[in-house]
């Protein structure tokens, strides 16, 4: 027995280690542009932009994500989540191979606007993960997907210490295509093959992982090796198991349910408050940060500390996988606003001063805010989106909202700038510091609490009550 469940795991890792190879690529875009930019500018570079030119390569990817974001929803859907990875590996070569051999602005742009399609990956990556896992293992399971992001950071930065960008950029075309060609030993979720009528496929699947080793059993096959003891009766509307749709009512209908509007909601407003804690902010500005805040080391010294804190804080995330969802994101928002009031108050408490004490407070707190960003805030609201939406709109309602969450990601990161200049460092970081809190409050009256359900008890939590009825079988 315990070699059969050491057997099931191991595949499962393999299986998830592959579909998040992705992120390693989508990390390294993370921070690619500040690379790219900082080589554009020396004098030796064949290539010179504009103020506005830069801004545009270091914007370009997130405006274009929402785009792609649709795109791989309805692919989602209707592919299954592996071969949509797979479609989504041929926008990511072709974008880095542009890159590789660019030698004008109008090149890198028109790279950097192709890579946008497979920037916002990470939800067919987290659906896929979701519905494979088993559920008392399904938090730890999906801290593979920050945690891949955080090494290709890691990566991007230490790459750019010995090597030009046209390298690294033919270097991530070589593991794009590499990505492709492992796929294929990967299989998809056997949950989304039964409500395709593929019950034969998703048969074969079950067998092969064995998932009835493991202690608690997912969605995806429970129905094959586990009997409930209790079961759940609910009203004709309410869709909780992933069968075929036989109903003559239209598809756009199935978006009027209340198990699919009241999730919309509380994940946009999740991704309202996550963008504004400016956590990617600080990720995207931190050469920015580091010449207002006046910290004493050079922006890429800070970015490569940066990336380190966040692989550290997926790690942390992975060890408290048996917290609560609700009370990591407590603490989470919690750290974050008081590393952030740490350090508006070292400066204004040492404004104008040529040499204020203690200058390693300011580096310190904004690495410790990421590490705890990474906690909870950072992951949680693309963790929940593929957990709270019925199978049958589950890709489409992942990439409209996570498409209005890119989109006020670039909002903030675009407006960043100005607002520095109008209201002023202090201000602004006084600002995110109090969405930090509302991170708390959302945590403690709205969030809904995900850890040990399965996705269809999940599912039954934005049903009314008056709707389910529990029967107690002998």
């Amino acid at each position: 027995m315990k070699n059969g469940k050491l057997q099931c795991h191991l595949k499962l890792i393999f299986c998830f280690a592959m579909m998040c190879f992705i992120q390693f690529l989508v990390g390294c875009l993370y921070t690619f542009s500040s690379t790219l930019l900082a080589q554009l500018r020396e004098p030796s570079s064949t290539i010179h932009l504009s103020i506005e030119e830069e801004s545009w390569i270091t914007s370009i990817t997130i405006l274009i994500c929402p785009i792609g974001l649709l795109i791989i929803g309805i692919l989602t859907d209707k592919f299954g989540r592996r071969k949509t990875i797979q479609i989504i590996c041929a926008p990511m070569a072709l974008g880095w191979l542009i890159i590789t051999f660019s030698n004008s602005y109008t090149t890198l742009l028109i790279g950097k606007i192709i890579l946008g399609i497979p920037f916002g990956v990470s939800t067919c990556t987290f659906l896929y993960i979701s519905e494979l896992s088993p559920t008392n293992l399904r938090p730890l399971y999906i801290t593979l997907v920050p945690f891949t992001v955080g090494l290709g950071m890691m990566a991007e930065c230490i790459m750019a210490m010995y090597f030009r960008w046209q390298t690294i950029s033919g270097i991530m075309l070589a593991i794009s295509l590499v990505n492709f060609l492992m796929l294929f030993m990967v299989p998809e979720p056997p949950i989304w093959l039964r409500s395709r009528g593929r019950v034969a496929e998703a048969d074969e699947v079950d067998r092969w992982l064995n998932l009835g080793n493991t202690t608690h059993v997912s969605d995806a096959s429970a129905d094959v090796v586990e009997q409930p003891a209790v079961a759940m009766e609910v009203d004709d509307n309410v869709h909780t198991t992933p069968a075929a749709p036989t109903s003559l009512s239209p598809y756009w209908s199935l978006f009027l349910r209340r198990n699919v509007w009241l999730p919309t909601v509380i994940t946009l407003t999740f991704f309202v408050c996550q963008q504004c804690s400016g956590v990617y902010v600080l990720l995207f500005y931190s050469m920015d940060v580091v010449r207002d805040c006046k910290m004493p080391w050079d922006s890429n010294t800070v970015s490569l500390f940066l990336s380190l804190a966040r692989v550290i804080g997926v790690l942390g995330f992975a060890a408290m996988h048996r917290v609560a969802r609700r009370t990591l994101v407590m603490i989470s928002g919690g750290s974050m606003a008081i590393s952030l009031l740490i350090v508006v108050a070292y400066m204004k408490a040492f404004a104008g001063v040529q040499d204020p004490p203690f200058e390693m407070t300011l580096i310190v707190a904004f690495v410790m805010f990421m590490f705890f960003a990474l906690l909870g805030i950072l992951p949680m609201p693309w963790i929940l989106c593929g957990e709270v939406f019925p199978m049958e709109v589950k890709g489409v309602m992942n990439g409209v909202v996570q498409t209005c969450g890119y989109v006020i990601w670039f909002t903030i990161c675009k407006i960043y700038p100005s607002l520095i200049l109008n209201l002023g460092v202090e201000v602004i970081w006084s600002i995110f510091a109090f969405f930090c809190i509302l991170n708390v409050l959302f945590a403690i009256f709205i969030m809904p609490e995900t850890k040990g359900k399965s996705l269809d008890e999940i599912l039954l939590y934005f049903e009314p009550p008056n709707k389910i009825k529990k029967i107690d079988f002998p």
